[in-house]
């Protein structure tokens, strides 16, 4: 893209992290945080922010200057003059259907608006008949700094034009990238999805804790363990997306204990690290140092049999996703943080 003025709809933990890596790179920001959220505040940190870039040697005298103007405020209009704006508000439709129409109605013709939805498929929130080929899914990962592959998601009625131009983004800011029809959409994902429903039915059996699981996954197969991934990227969020995913899946009741743990963990306000309590208990210490029940032979069984499901699974989605097996091998080694992908 020539110009990258780059707007963020959300304040939580996704719209903050885009914004704080955004920065990093340079872009030219315009951040639109709820009414309810406190600017002061935010701009005090953001402010922290960009004065340790600056220490730092990230950026120059003049990007931060620069920085020091960047708008935040609730005032959606302030889109206006951007370029690309990236729609991070919380993982719920209703939500989405009401800012990306607001966003749309402000945003020149040719600007390009996409979501960051992490389970609905753009064709499903395209705000509008005029916005459709400038429309689509760009689907960071969180935290957006260390997980480096990012899916852009064509709708059917995404222009070429469009997706060359996120291709540009997305390299100006040192991300890899996967491009995917809607079809088959947030493929990593779903693949992952796999490794995590036969994880919690491993718990659910009493064949092994979650302690269990997470240390025999860490640093061979998915390094933040898969229990705690729950919890710290939240139980309510995760249960919108496996169900959204699971609902076209002709075998969904394979996944229904594991939907019907995260209803009862949510219904009784057990979201993960951010309420205090999820798959594990914070109030005490943190799960990640946390030791084992499982003797040697136990956890590298659980991690031989978690990486077969994970084999599995890539094994099945490429032949859906109109990927190289190269080219998913690379995106799942991003994901997944690992050295060796599960084609090689």
């Amino acid at each position: 893209m020539k110009t990258v003025k780059t707007g963020i709809i959300g304040s939580g933990k996704m719209g903050t992290n885009l914004v704080n890596y955004l920065a990093e790179c340079g872009i030219e920001l315009c951040w639109i945080v709820s009414p309810k959220a406190e600017i002061p505040k935010l701009r005090k940190s953001f402010g922290k922010k960009i004065g340790r870039l600056l220490d730092n040697g990230i950026i120059s005298e003049e990007q931060h200057e620069r920085f020091e103007k960047t708008i935040i405020s609730s005032d959606i209009s302030c889109l206006e003059g951007c370029d690309l704006v990236i729609e991070a508000v919380t993982e719920q439709e209703s939500l989405k259907r009401k800012v990306l129409p607001e966003a749309d109605a402000v945003m020149k013709t040719d600007a390009i608006l996409v979501s960051n939805s992490s389970s609905f498929n753009p064709s499903a929130l395209c705000p509008s008949r005029a916005r459709e080929q400038n429309f689509a899914g760009l689907h960071f990962f969180y935290p957006v700094n260390l997980v480096n592959i990012v899916e852009i998601i064509r709708a059917p009625g995404t222009s070429e034009v469009t997706v060359d131009r996120l291709i540009s983004f997305l390299d100006a800011i040192h991300r890899k990238y996967i491009v995917l029809n809607e079809k088959e959409g947030f493929i990593l994902n779903r693949i992952f999805l796999d490794v995590q429903n036969e994880a919690y039915r491993i718990v659910d059996q009493k064949q092994a804790s979650c302690g269990d699981i997470d240390k025999a996954v860490k640093g061979s197969l998915f390094a933040p363990g898969i229990f705690y991934f729950f919890d710290h990227v939240g139980l309510d969020t995760m249960l919108i997306s496996i169900k959204n995913y699971t609902a076209i899946y002709p075998d969904s009741a394979y996944y229904a204990p594991l939907i019907t743990k995260l209803e009862e963990l949510t219904a009784k306000g057990f979201f993960g690290r951010k309420s205090g309590r999820g798959f594990y208990d914070y109030a005490d210490h943190e799960p990640e140092n946390e030791s084992a029940a499982a003797g040697p032979e136990q956890i590298r069984e659980i991690r031989n049999h978690l990486g077969f499901t994970y084999k599995n699974a890539s094994r099945r989605w490429i032949t859906r996703s109109g990927l190289t097996i190269d080219e998913l091998n690379e995106a799942l080694k991003e994901y997944f943080g690992t050295e060796q992908g599960p084609f090689d």
